[in-house]
């Protein structure tokens, strides 16, 4: 016997399969939930947008035929979706009107963390703009930002911040293998964000912040017999000879060849003059011949009245090494032409110091490679930084009764570094002459 299918079998099927969700068309939200999905459907041209919330599944269509802005379309979605649940107007599971939508968005929008932040960085310009913040201190804020905070925290209401999150955004720094101190700096910056707002009045207070155990790793320093070996190897590839290359966009900036084996000839004299000068690589791309003087008297030393950097104005008196380290390059660049006062020590027919700077990083680092120096005897990443530790390294070691106080103020730093980066490395074996000398 034939069963007799229904009269309306047929068309039921086909109305219900137009609004089925396509399979191959369901696809996630990169930084979104996976709660949140964009799909095709048979009985429409425009994509559609779901999310399951609160223990209802909502759906809408993005009134667009392109993936990219259906994409858009189903992050303001999920943001309004989120609003409406926070403030309490589901109202049967349904969303508030288009208008009050609206007005939440806005609202929302003024108390994003983002938005907060992005007026906080424009008074932390003033500031800069005053000569209250250094420029790197101001561009680093800004970069930890863009990085790491706008990701995680950038679409949250900074009212609703809580200790959870600061520990949750931690535990991601940690699992990118971020040392303590940079998690430190991003915390700081945060904590800097906050004391904004709270100034702003437009939070109570500023949430607990999670326990955060520094453990400071000092920067790799030189032996003297390293030391040694990094100027005889720059000398070596000063006059290594590359084979023969045209100049492409891919081993030629700011006029020099950065692609070769060879490195600058000032770049031996570079190391030189920070270990007997306590510069930081920043003080490099800066210092110009009018920064420098000749004194000769009871000591002949080198007097450094250099660009204010971290904060530091004080004038830096060299060792005696210096001097002829500072007369051998200038004579070199006399033959050039760049020895006037205005030229700068370093890479001078280099216009973008930023450049320089770049270029004087990556060709120590060649020197580096070359002598099998890279790393310290703690596993210290060892870079052009290294020299300066070195510099203070040496001093601690080889001065005799030098106090830290001096050291700190002729090194532009303070004691306290001094003491965490540095002297934490001495041993009292190191200066066991010292320990056993006697008062005459």
């Amino acid at each position: 016997m034939e069963l007799s299918l229904p009269a309306n079998d047929a068309s039921f099927s086909s109305q219900r399969a137009r609004s089925v969700p396509v399979l191959s068309s369901m696809s996630t939200i990169r930084g979104y939930p996976s709660k949140l999905k964009i799909f095709r459907i048979s009985g429409s041209r425009f994509w559609q947008v779901r999310c399951y919330i609160a223990g209802r599944m909502y759906v809408r269509s993005t009134r667009s035929q392109e993936k990219q802005h259906a994409i858009d379309a189903a992050k303001q979605f999920y943001d309004e979706l989120l609003l409406s649940h926070r403030h309490g107007e589901e109202r049967e599971f349904h969303l508030p009107s288009r208008d009050r939508r609206a007005e939440l968005v806005q609202q929302y929008a003024g108390l994003m963390f983002r938005t907060v932040a992005e007026r906080a960085i424009e008074m932390e310009r003033g500031r800069m703009m005053r000569g209250e913040l250094a420029m790197q201190s101001f561009r680093a804020l800004r970069n930890r930002l863009q990085k790491q905070i706008y990701p995680a925290l950038g679409t949250l209401d900074i009212r609703a911040i809580s200790h959870h999150d600061l520990q949750q955004f931690i535990d991601g720094l940690v699992q990118r293998k971020s040392s303590s101190v940079t998690i430190a700096q991003y915390l700081q910056a945060i904590r800097l964000l906050f004391k904004h707002a709270l100034v702003e009045q437009l939070i109570d207070r500023i949430p607990p912040f999670p326990k955060l155990r520094l453990s400071s790793q000092p920067r790799g320093g030189f032996t003297v017999s390293e030391y040694r070996a990094l100027l005889r190897a720059s000398k070596r590839l000063a006059h290594a000879e590359d084979p023969p290359k045209f100049a492409t966009h891919r081993n030629r900036a700011g006029g020099i060849y950065t692609k070769t084996s060879a490195v600058p000839d000032e770049l031996v004299w570079v190391i030189g003059f920070m270990v007997n000068s306590f510069l930081r690589p920043s003080d490099l791309k800066f210092i110009q011949h009018k920064h420098v003087e000749i004194v000769r008297g009871h000591h002949l030393y080198l007097r450094l009245t250099i660009p204010e950097t971290k904060r530091h104005r004080a004038q830096i008196v060299t060792l005696r090494p210096a001097v002829r380290i500072y007369q051998s390059l200038r004579k070199y660049q006399q033959v050039r032409g760049l020895a006037g006062t205005e030229d700068y020590l370093f890479l001078p027919h280099i216009e973008d110091r930023d450049a320089a700077a770049v270029v004087l990083s990556a060709n120590f680092n060649k020197v580096l490679a070359a002598t099998g120096l890279k790393t310290g005897e703690l596993g210290q990443a060892r870079s052009l930084y290294s020299l300066r530790h070195t510099a203070i390294m040496f001093r601690l070691l080889y001065g005799k009764g030098i106090d830290l106080l001096t050291l700190a103020r002729n090194a532009r730093t303070s004691v306290q570094m001094i003491e965490r980066f540095y002297a934490s490395q001495l041993t009292a074996e190191m200066n066991i002459g010292l320990l056993q000398s006697r008062r005459s």
